[in-house]
């Protein structure tokens, strides 16, 4: 059925393009034939050759649009969440460029190297592919050191609220309370203003006096195999270290200016979000429960709201994981064999940038990119409920479509560019 929609709709805008000199500026009637009436199906041809330019502003609030407020509504609110989407691609891939960045900055590559302008992944890919090039390099000058990388999943989170007000402009509301309810398959957390009953988790970077599982930059109290510029309790290159200075890698604890993996207590900046047992207030998100209602609320697993619109359904949950955010994975970068200070550097490089890369590749990009795919599904079957709503309400859930199939290429891209930089890190040399 929605094929066939396209076919017609998209025959009167060719007509349009050998006509339309005769219709500019005739205020919808066709001059020199006596100020006879454009048929309707024509205008709305006339509104549908202009395409959507709300589409490049994301103001669809003042989109004119005909028939049934209802179906108005949807249409409304896909074009929204497409908008919302694709400027969460691009966002993304600023992100992933900023990353790869800065470990490209940290193994000290020049500047015009690791800049690029965000699209369509093209720019991430120029700068990753790079920043991978120079890791693989330096691994290669130092072929009898190896790197073994391991990091947990990235946790990744819908915005409730976000799913809320979603439902609510597509005209199938819920109450907020009964959607943290439809959390399925994880937990709802978010800031807590009062006590906290479960986990506080202060995002990335952070100062942290708790649990990292990640890098740690400062004091490590237990597990920890890195570079310390402070006293080594534990190994120094292998042989017994009882809180002397470490010139190499220590492991063990260390007791300042620690920077390596930490799997105890760290205090000082962790890579990943750091875990502090909350007693009272939390200062950054809570989990296990808030002694008042969260502020902010999210959820880590998936929505399954009760009875809702279908296509406002498709919509918000098609949102919900195409903007999720996740937080950066623990990422522990491990050097053995000859470990020179070329190699230490580079361990250390990659301790600090892996995460925010890591973040997309197992985390952010695959949940852009099933949301994604499954918004265009959406707006191709949205074509059916458009009613009498006009030519310009086609046009505008065509850009919708169009910019949304053209993210998910871009998401690729970018996974594909996170993806070499973790490889070149871990690949044989010889």
């Amino acid at each position: 059925m929605s094929v066939n929609r396209w076919k017609l709709f998209s025959m009167p805008v060719v007509v349009l393009g050998i006509a339309s000199p005769l219709l500019s500026n005739c205020g919808g009637k066709i001059p020199g034939v006596g100020g006879v009436e454009v048929p309707e199906a024509l205008t709305e041809g006339v509104e549908a050759a202009k395409g959507c330019d709300e589409f490049k502003t994301g103001d669809f609030g003042s989109l004119a649009l005909k028939g049934d407020a209802k179906v108005q509504g949807k249409i409304k609110s896909f074009l929204q969440v497409s908008y919302d989407v694709n400027k969460t691609v691009v966002d993304l891939e600023k992100g992933l460029i900023s990353s790869c960045g800065a470990l490209g900055k940290d193994l000290g590559m020049k500047e015009d190297e690791l800049r690029a302008e965000a699209g369509g992944g093209k720019g991430a890919d120029k700068v990753c592919t790079a920043v991978a090039a120079k890791v693989k390099s330096m691994l290669a000058a130092n072929a009898e050191a190896k790197i073994s990388i391991e990091f947990d999943p990235p946790k990744c989170y819908a915005d409730v609220d976000g799913m809320a007000k979603c439902l609510d402009a597509c005209g199938s509301p819920i109450e907020p309370g009964k959607l943290e309810a439809s959390c399925s398959g994880g937990e709802v957390s978010g800031s807590c203003d009062a006590q906290c009953k479960g986990t506080c988790s202060v995002e990335a970077g952070a100062q942290c006096t708790g649990t990292c599982k990640a890098s740690c930059s400062g004091k490590c109290e237990a597990g920890f195999k890195g570079s310390c510029g402070g006293k080594c309790d534990g190994k120094c290159d292998g042989k017994d270290a009882k809180g002397a200075a470490c010139a190499g890698q220590c492991e063990g604890k260390c007791d300042a200016k620690a920077e390596g993996t930490c799997s105890g207590t760290c205090s000082g900046s962790c890579s990943a979000a750091c875990e502090v047992k909350a007693a009272a207030k939390c200062e950054g998100s809570c989990s296990g429960g808030c002694s008042v209602a969260y502020k902010e609320p999210k959820c880590s697993g998936e929505f399954k709201p009760p009875s809702v619109d279908v296509e406002c359904q498709q919509s918000c949950t098609n949102r919900a994981a195409a903007t999720a955010k996740c937080d950066p994975p623990a990422v522990r970068v491990v050097a053995n064999g000859k470990v020179n200070t070329d190699v230490q550097k580079l361990v250390s490089a990659l301790s600090r940038n892996l995460p925010g890369i890591i973040k997309l590749s197992a985390g952010s990009g695959a949940k852009i990119k099933v949301g994604a795919e499954g918004l265009v599904k959406t707006g191709k079957g949205m074509v059916d409920v458009v009613g009498d709503a006009g030519g310009k309400a086609l046009a505008c859930i065509k850009a919708g479509v169009d910019a949304t199939a053209n993210a998910t290429t871009s998401i690729d891209l970018n996974v594909k560019a996170s993806v070499s930089v973790t490889a070149s890190a871990s690949a044989k040399t010889n």
